[in-house]
């Protein structure tokens, strides 16, 4: 671990994420949601992960070349209530191994 701008950064938040070319943000009566558009839809059915304007800010700053700690600085800078860079970083690293997890992103690299 080292310090950077008073953050502690770890090899986990160096690492970069990019999309999943199958996965497309959605707007639906002003809820936003992840969709798998690669999906093999039964009978006209596909999962819609819901996810919340954090949760569709943070998606729209992965571009294959930043780092977690990178979005989590953009969303510090965007956000108006009064936390904490640590909890940002951890809730940034949090949604992009759901992400991950879900295969909507894939580690491009560890940094």
């Amino acid at each position: 671990n080292c310090k950077r701008g008073g953050i502690s950064v770890s090899k986990e938040n160096k690492t970069i994420f990019e999309k999943n070319p199958y996965i497309v943000p959605r707007t639906i009566h002003g809820t936003f949601f992840l969709v798998n558009i690669g999906d093999n839809y039964a009978g006209d059915r596909c999962a819609l992960h819901e996810v919340n304007q954090t949760g569709i800010f943070l998606w729209n700053q992965i571009d294959g070349r930043r780092t977690s700690a990178d979005i989590a600085v953009l969303l510090n800078n965007a956000i108006v209530a009064d936390i904490d860079m640590a909890t940002i970083m951890r809730d940034t690293e949090e949604f992009l191994a759901s992400l991950k997890e879900l295969a909507f992103v894939e580690v491009v690299s560890h940094g």
